[in-house]
């Protein structure tokens, strides 16, 4: 079996912490791995601000469950289901 590998975020949904940014106006949460390249540097500048806002889980699972996918997406995935096993992937990393 052949297997399709898409990342989510930009792919398939919006950036999360893009909308996020834009729900909150917080500009410095528009940060991404292709502006800081060292995950651990970004995570913590990411949760810096989000304590200096007093903004947690909740407040960010509030954007994401407003997010729809992409348009194309889901007819996109449709048509790779119907020819390959697919495999979504995330950027989060495992240590």
């Amino acid at each position: 079996m052949e297997l399709a590998c898409l990342d989510l975020e930009g792919v398939l949904i919006p950036e999360i912490w893009i909308a996020f940014a834009e729900k909150t106006g917080i500009e410095a949460l528009k940060a991404t791995t292709r502006d800081i390249p060292d995950y651990d540097v970004l995570m913590k500048q990411r949760l810096a601000i989000l304590k200096e806002h007093n903004l947690g889980l909740n407040e960010i699972q509030a954007v994401i469950n407003e997010l729809s996918p992409l348009d194309g997406a889901v007819e996109f995935v449709d048509w790779l289901r119907e020819r390959f096993q697919v495999v979504i992937l995330s950027d989060t990393f495992y240590e």
